[in-house]
């Protein structure tokens, strides 16, 4: 049985003019090149990711707040629409979350309990996590784990991020691969129950990194 393939990603809290599209390169994984301007780098994610027979479906983290909704009426949802159409996915829809603008512990224990609640078994899992506030990529982080280990027949796919700083020289503006940091909780869970000896070559040799005294 194929996966749904859920992206999940938040909606950002900027105001109206400042949520301009920008040009994201990928770095570091080739499928996340899209080549257009775009406000949400869940875009890139879903269009390297999901093919034209996939199943499809976005859960979207939705602040309380006049421009977190603003934003989401105005430029996520009519985007997304527009996109999924264009592709021909089997779109099952946007299915929202709503979490206080608080940072409260309370507050993203409660984001943590609703986005695992949205996860169903069987899917194929993919997160941006450029906007929000700090702690908000970690709840999706723990999240993912928790529906990788105890759901039935989880997989992740990709976890994205964008960034984008107006007027950047470095080059380093762009959409960046960072699956890697989510199987990090597994590697070092994994060395530590074994004791390795040298755990630090242990994870790089596992990530495809190489060893740093080469």
């Amino acid at each position: 049985m194929r996966k749904t393939k859920t992206f999940i990603c938040t909606i950002p809290f900027q105001e109206e003019g400042k949520l301009n599209p920008v040009l994201y390169p990928a770095h570091g994984n080739k499928r996340l090149e899209y080549g257009k301007l775009i406000q949400f780098p869940i875009i890139p994610v879903i269009n390297g990711y999901a093919e034209k027979i996939d199943k499809i479906r976005i859960i979207a983290i939705l602040t309380d707040g006049p421009n977190f909704m603003h934003n989401y009426e105005k430029y996520f949802k009519p985007t997304i629409t527009e996109f999924v159409a264009e592709k021909g996915y089997d779109f099952e829809g946007i299915e929202l979350i709503n979490s206080e603008d608080s940072e409260d512990i309370e507050t993203h224990l409660k984001l943590f309990a609703d986005i695992i609640a949205k996860i169903n078994d069987n899917e194929e899992l993919y997160a941006c996590i450029t906007f929000g506030t700090k702690p908000t990529p970690i709840v999706q982080q723990m999240a993912l784990n928790y529906a990788y280990k105890l759901k039935s027949n989880i997989s992740i796919g990709c976890m994205a991020y964008g960034r984008y700083t107006f007027n950047d020289t470095s080059g380093q503006n762009g959409i960046y691969d960072q699956t890697a940091l989510f199987f990090m909780n597994s590697i070092v869970q994994r060395l530590a129950d074994t004791k390795a000896k040298n755990p630090e070559k242990a994870i790089r040799a596992m990530l495809g990194l190489g060893d740093d005294n080469e």
